[in-house]
């Protein structure tokens, strides 16, 4: 791992105890990720003991000279006295090209002061990608039928209605957040792409029944598919 600058890790007021966070980001071929990560406790934290009172999140840059990986000391989750009791910190991950990701984790004290890696405590994101259907052999062909008396076009209005077409979004300006609205009688599903084609990750949301929208680390520009 690449030693961050010690100027960039602060250390605690003496009695607050501390844990020293590690971690590196890599995309599936090594190449290392850029981005911030914040920490972000319970609004207030009070500490007695040490007469210290902690507020807002912490935040940490990952540059291109971190070549993915960083570190930081944090307020252990368990240190005597505090209050509120029991807390967890709200990580969020905001790396460029990859989904933004939010989830909780506990830091209590370490015995010796022992790091502490953060690929240790992160939870494993489920793959929620598409599955490719197999076709079996075609079948013998049955007898046609009676004509019906719905007209082709009819049937096309009604399929539209149930199984809207996948529609097309673009994003001409540089943005961190898209705002789409839509047509879909229902929450659709959105792919996002930056200008050369290649999937990007962003945070979708829902504003109203008829307004997504995605969220990216940095600003960009592109279309979404919504489907």
């Amino acid at each position: 791992m690449t030693p961050t600058p010690d100027s960039l890790v602060h250390e605690l007021p003496a009695g607050v105890p501390s844990v020293h966070l590690t971690g590196r980001f890599i995309a599936p071929d090594g190449t290392p990720l850029t981005g911030t990560l914040t920490f972000a406790p319970p609004m207030v934290l009070t500490m007695p003991d040490a007469d210290t009172i902690a507020n807002t999140v912490a935040t940490v840059e990952i540059t291109k000279a971190d070549q993915g990986s960083f570190e930081i000391n944090l307020i252990a989750t368990d240190a005597p006295g505090m209050s509120p009791r029991g807390w967890t910190y709200l990580v969020t991950e905001k790396l460029k090209g990859a989904q933004i990701r939010q989830y909780h984790i506990m830091l209590p004290e370490r015995p010796g002061g022992d790091p502490v890696d953060l690929a240790d405590l992160a939870p494993a994101s489920p793959y929620s990608g598409r599955y490719l259907p197999v076709v079996g052999p075609t079948g013998a062909t049955g007898a046609q039928g009676l004509p019906g008396e719905v007209r082709r076009a009819e049937l096309e209005a009604l399929e539209e209605r149930l199984a809207p077409r996948p529609v097309t979004w673009s994003q001409g300006s540089a943005s961190a957040l898209w705002t789409i609205d839509h047509a879909f009688p229902y929450l659709p599903a959105v792919r996002t792409y930056d200008t050369s084609g290649r999937e990007i990750g962003g945070l979708v949301g829902c504003l109203d029944p008829y307004t997504v929208t995605v969220q990216f680390a940095f600003a960009e520009t592109g279309s979404a598919i919504l489907s």
